[in-house]
């Protein structure tokens, strides 16, 4: 027999940990995952920026046919100040958000005179900085209890539910 909604929760959130970037939380819909990937700020003798990228998971549980589905929302934004030589500058500046389902894979890394990099175990100070970032790191432990739990993914539409696709 299935774990109820209130079990199912409860696997997900004995998950976390101290020793993750990310943290499982409980919602009324069912879990959200929660990973700010990127809090860095940089600077260089030519050049400043900042970096910030965030992920967010929303499992939706289905307690009435013990499935779950995924929704999620990957944000970044970056900004940037450069010499451009001859005593100007250029000030630059990015935001993008995706929303659905995706697989990815994001690794960055940069030096400057200065870098400071903000994670759970707080603010680091130095030369370098970067991040690395994957969905599966977030999804397959969850994914995991889920199973481990008697719950399995929602079939969509109708032909996901006449072939089990």
């Amino acid at each position: 027999m299935p774990d109820t909604f209130e079990q199912a929760q409860a696997r997900v959130l004995a998950l976390n940990s101290d020793e993750l970037p990310f943290v499982y939380q409980a919602a009324p819909y069912g879990i959200q995952a929660v990973w700010k990937y990127a809090d860095v700020k940089w600077a260089a003798i030519t050049a400043a920026g900042t970096i910030d990228a965030s992920y967010e998971l929303r499992v939706t549980l289905d307690p009435a046919e013990s499935q779950w589905e995924f929704d999620e929302t990957d944000t970044q934004s970056e900004s940037r100040i450069r010499s451009t030589g001859g005593g100007g500058f250029s000030i630059g500046g990015s935001t993008s958000t995706f929303k659905g389902r995706e697989t990815r894979k994001t690794f960055s890394f940069g030096v400057g005179s200065a870098a400071s990099t903000t994670d759970r175990q707080g603010t680091h100070d130095g030369f370098t900085y970067g991040y690395a970032f994957t969905t599966d790191e977030i999804k397959q432990p969850l994914i995991a209890a889920l199973e481990q739990g008697g719950w399995e993914p929602k079939k969509k539409g109708f032909f996901g539910k006449l072939f089990g696709g």
